[in-house]
């Protein structure tokens, strides 16, 4: 019996033997585990949850793209209407019809007339 002891005493306390074990010790070598694995956990869902942001973002994002496209090519399309409307405005035959329609003589002279800011230069 006296043996037994001896050897029990020199192996230490076995896993299933309390007496002598520090419980206090054990609980805290079972927690840190606990807490890394939440952490890590927490963690993980705050960085899904960001990733899931960002790519709403994206999305958010390519749509104004898309609806500012289409926006520009219908401001396009209006430019080209006034040009083209403004070129046959500016049309010389068609200024020339409207002249003879309201009785208008055709000049007999042209004066071409400086800019304003060249007119002032010219004079001293």
């Amino acid at each position: 019996m006296k043996r037994a002891r001896a050897q029990n005493r020199r192996r230490g306390p076995s896993t299933r033997d309390l007496i002598g074990r520090d419980l206090a010790r054990a609980r805290s070598a079972a927690r840190p585990r606990r807490s890394l694995s939440a952490a890590l956990l927490i963690g993980a869902l705050a960085a899904g949850l960001s990733l899931v942001a960002l790519r709403v973002d994206i999305l958010r994002l390519r749509y104004a793209l898309a609806e500012a496209l289409e926006q520009e090519k219908t401001l396009l399309e209006e430019r080209r209407a006034a040009t083209a409307r403004l070129e046959s405005l500016r049309d010389p035959a068609r200024l020339a019809s409207l002249a003879q329609a309201r009785g208008l003589a055709r000049a007999a002279r042209v004066v071409d007339l400086a800019p304003a800011a060249q007119a002032m230069e010219a004079k001293p």
